[in-house]
């Protein structure tokens, strides 16, 4: 019998996302920051600048990341062929139940940003990656976990953030906190 006191087996996740570059994940805090000045003082924290990102889709999460599907997710990913964008993260808004989670998100997403969502979606399907049951896609980068503070939507100064590829990424979450590894890129086309 296992030790009732042992920390927990880590959780591993596998998710595709955009992640920001420097000047963009600056930006973004600097966003953030500006929210919390027209706030109380806040529980919980930002989200350090190298756990930024936008989800494009969440794979699962395993006691042990099956490397088979990593494999299946990598060539998937090599066939998708899209042009660069302009996304402009302009509004924030309040999501969650329990806790209050502050996010960024696009007024109006470019559809561009919708293109490469469907056809990363056509060929993890191609692949028969069956994607988990969730939500409707609902493109946003989380910039406060565990808030004190709902808020509703409000405008932000806007970050302009030029998307020129997406990731897969591994979230290993374990008794020592949550760390990404980034597991490959795929570079978009330039305009």
């Amino acid at each position: 019998m296992g030790d009732l006191f042992a920390a927990a087996d880590a959780r591993h996740s596998l998710f595709f996302a955009l992640l920001p570059g420097a000047a963009e994940a600056a930006a973004i805090r600097a966003a953030r920051q500006a929210l919390e000045a027209g706030q109380p003082p806040q529980r919980g924290a930002g989200v350090p600048d190298e756990r930024l990102h936008l989800t494009l889709h969440w794979l699962g999460e395993w006691s042990q990341l099956p490397q088979a599907l990593a494999d299946d997710a990598r060539a998937a990913a090599a066939q998708v062929r899209q042009a660069g964008f302009v996304l402009r993260l302009d509004q924030a808004e309040c999501f969650g139940r329990g806790e209050a989670i502050w996010v960024l998100r696009p007024s109006a997403p470019p559809p561009a940003l919708e293109r490469l969502h469907q056809a990363l979606a056509m060929a993890l399907a191609g692949r028969r990656i069956r994607l988990p049951a969730g939500p409707a896609f609902a493109p946003h980068v989380t910039v406060r976990r565990r808030a004190s503070v709902r808020f509703p939507v409000q405008p932000v100064a806007p970050v302009d953030w030029r998307v020129d590829g997406f990731a897969l990424l591994q979230s290993v979450h374990g008794s020592g906190g949550v760390r990404y590894e980034v597991l490959q890129r795929w570079p978009l086309a330039a305009e």
